[in-house]
């Protein structure tokens, strides 16, 4: 009777144990998953506050473009305005000039009519006095016609010189704005890119959330599985050493050793062995073989069990992937499908098609990445093939 108490106490407390490993292995990967999801999400924060500020500051050097292409333009005004009012003075100045040069032609015609008068004439006429008079006002007359003509001219060259550079300077205000403008235009290209850059991380952000939120959920479920087990074991040793008698433990799935099934039977290639590799120029552990199949080839349950994840999206890298456990501690994934035909607490056959090849997650082509774990460790699964 000791015998068979012990028996059941042992069988009982192996029970148990089986419970724990595998609901704390479920409850342990959902943690690592929640806090892998909240730093990715916490480091995406951290980029959208960043170009928060960037966006920020190419809005501001758009502003103060504005300001200085407003102010070219308004200077630009001014010299159009300063150029009408030159072009009015020279065409003024042209009108003035030519007026003078008739005037002192007049002036030159007088006296060539007066030189056409002899001196006897003059003599005789008794008009000496009054003709060296006349003589002598028209000569000083074309003088001052002929300095007025000359200081108009110089007005006029001056006007026109300083038009020349109005001209220039108006030309190279124009540039100048026409280059404000350009930079402006990349400015806001850049702005309208850091925006578009802004809200795909913003849609990463809600992604690694709701990642979160639902590890965290599954987290909750695995650790209330948890306590329950240890509950109903603990009522049962209780059971078992009072009672004289036993009753047959419940059957659980136990995985009872055995070469395990080929999860990918279009494709035999392995293009990835377990161990450690160089991946993208960084060496690191790779925790399973990578079969190369075409995509949506079948993935097969490499043995009977009950599925414990079947989740869709990033999840660390693996994509859309499966966990079964086959008991005793022994679970198998199944990572980067492109669609997953089983759910979460459903059972499984050995050879049952529960997935389909593809290249989700940190993927660089189609293939399924297999693992095998015991008790969560990591193993060689070509050792268990």
């Amino acid at each position: 009777m000791f015998k068979k108490i012990l028996s059941s106490v042992i069988v009982l407390i192996f029970i148990s144990s089986f419970y724990l490993v595998s609901f704390a292995e479920t409850s342990s990967y959902y943690s690592t998953q929640k806090n892998e999801a909240n730093a990715n999400a916490s480091q995406t924060q951290t980029e959208i506050d960043e170009l928060d500020g960037e966006i920020d500051s190419v809005l501001q050097e758009v502003a103060d473009l504005n300001v200085s292409i407003l102010g070219y333009e308004s200077e630009i005004q001014q010299l159009e305005t300063r150029l009408n009012a030159l072009e009015t003075s020279i065409k003024e100045k042209e009108k003035e000039l030519e007026e003078k040069k008739k005037t002192l032609e007049n002036r030159l015609v007088a006296m060539y009519k007066k030189k056409e008068t002899t001196f006897l004439d003059v003599v005789l006429s008794g008009e000496l006095i009054n003709f060296i008079s006349n003589q002598n006002l028209i000569k000083q007359a074309a003088s001052y016609d002929n300095n007025l003509i000359q200081e108009v001219e110089e007005l006029k060259t001056s006007l026109e010189n300083e038009k020349q550079e109005v001209v220039t300077l108006k030309a190279e205000k124009e540039q100048k704005s026409k280059e404000l403008k350009s930079l402006k235009s990349q400015k806001e290209a850049k702005a309208a890119n850091l925006t578009e850059e802004q809200k795909q991380l913003e849609a990463k952000l809600s992604e690694y959330k709701a990642q979160a939120e639902q590890y965290a959920e599954l987290e909750r479920q695995a650790i209330a599985k948890e306590e329950a087990a240890r509950a109903a074991a603990a009522a049962a040793a209780k059971s078992s050493s009072s009672s004289s008698s036993t009753s047959s433990p419940t059957i659980i799935q136990t995985y009872n050793g055995g070469r395990l099934g080929w999860p990918c039977p279009s494709s035999s290639r392995i293009t990835s062995q377990y161990g450690y590799r160089i991946l993208f120029g960084v060496r690191d552990f790779h925790t399973g073989v990578d079969i190369g199949a075409v995509s949506g080839s079948n993935i097969c349950a490499a043995e009977s069990g009950t599925v414990i994840l079947a989740a869709y999206g990033w999840n660390g890298g693996y994509g859309n992937y499966i966990i079964i456990n086959h008991g005793n501690g022994l679970t198998t994934r199944y990572a980067h499908a492109s669609a997953l035909y089983v759910s979460a607490g459903q059972s499984v056959s050995k050879g049952q098609v529960i997935a389909a090849v593809g290249t989700t997650g940190n993927s660089t082509g189609p293939h399924l990445h297999f693992e095998v774990r015991i008790n969560g460790a990591h193993q060689n699964p070509l050792n268990y093939l």
